[in-house]
């Protein structure tokens, strides 16, 4: 969603919007732990708002020894449903790096994911392709439980493992994300899951929200014909922390966005340690929204 010369792909697969998102990746940086309940446990308080949004990706910045000297792509996002009907967010990410020492390299990440309505089940598949090299899929179906959430995998090979019940969906982080920054609270610490890596882990994410801002960008005009130019947005950084290391200091993943009131986002930022990219909203579609029964 590893090693060195991958430059990090399977990581990417967790931009959302992020991861977030990882998410949308959705799923970016916090520092204190916001308590709130399941998701699934309380009344929905906020409506994402289904669109497909598109994102031109550049290279931002490099530091260190990365080898990568140029790098540019693309972020197709896509949700569907409601909240009452469930949601599912599709990504697809491009991105070709090119530099003396890696060559010229495609990553290509695509992710669907699906929210069952009761909060409980999440369907989950993952590709993922570096360069040349053969295509690696995940598939897998989530089920929240009264002591864990339990994930099962079909491929790539056939396991199970389990994470805290507290542990979100991308969906659910978003919302939650919303809703702290709705009341005024300025740091999130949740731990998702959205079958990124494989589907072998669950990082922690500690969230920044600062202010509201008003969106003064090139990307201003589009959220005007989309008639969200008066929505209340927020920058968030979210940081991702490996939970597999012994000692975690530094987040192996940034992601910073301003994120608007219906889900929304605006003016990326993915920062992979080592090099960062900027995105920038270049088409946006708004589709009705699901009754409710």
């Amino acid at each position: 969603m590893k090693s060195s010369a991958e430059i990090k792909g399977a990581k990417m697969s967790r931009v959302k919007i992020n991861s977030v998102m990882r998410h949308y990746g959705l799923a970016l940086s916090c520092a204190a732990v916001l308590a709130l309940p399941v998701a699934s446990a309380r009344a929905a308080t906020v409506t994402l708002v289904p669109h497909r949004a598109v994102y031109d990706l550049a290279l931002d910045h490099v530091q260190g020894a990365s080898g990568v000297e140029s790098a540019h792509g693309r972020i197709v996002f896509e949700l569907e449903g409601a909240a009452c009907t469930g949601i599912t967010q599709t990504f697809r990410q491009l991105i070709v790096l090119s530099g003396g020492e890696i060559g010229a390299k495609l990553i290509d990440t695509q992710s669907v994911t699906t929210e069952e309505a009761d909060g409980k089940t999440m369907r989950f598949s993952v590709l993922n392709r570096v360069g040349t090299e053969p295509v690696s899929q995940t598939l897998g179906v989530a089920t929240r439980k009264e002591e864990s959430v339990s994930v099962r995998l079909s491929s790539p090979v056939q396991s199970e493992a389990h994470y805290p019940s507290t542990t979100l969906y991308p969906g659910e982080h978003y919302r939650t994300l919303i809703e702290a920054a709705l009341k005024g609270e300025r740091f999130v610490a949740r731990q998702i899951f959205d079958g990124a890596d494989e589907g072998q882990s669950a990082p922690q994410t500690f969230t920044v929200i600062g202010a509201p801002v008003q969106n003064a960008s090139s990307e201003s005009a589009l959220l005007e014909r989309a008639g969200m130019a008066k929505l209340k947005s927020w920058p968030v950084e979210i940081a991702y922390f490996d939970q597999e290391k012994a000692t975690v200091e530094e987040p192996s993943y940034r992601a910073s966005m301003d994120l608007l009131e219906n889900g929304v986002s605006t003016n990326l930022r993915l920062d992979y340690t080592n090099f960062s990219l900027r995105g920038v909203l270049v088409s946006l579609d708004v589709s009705p929204t699901p009754p409710c029964p």
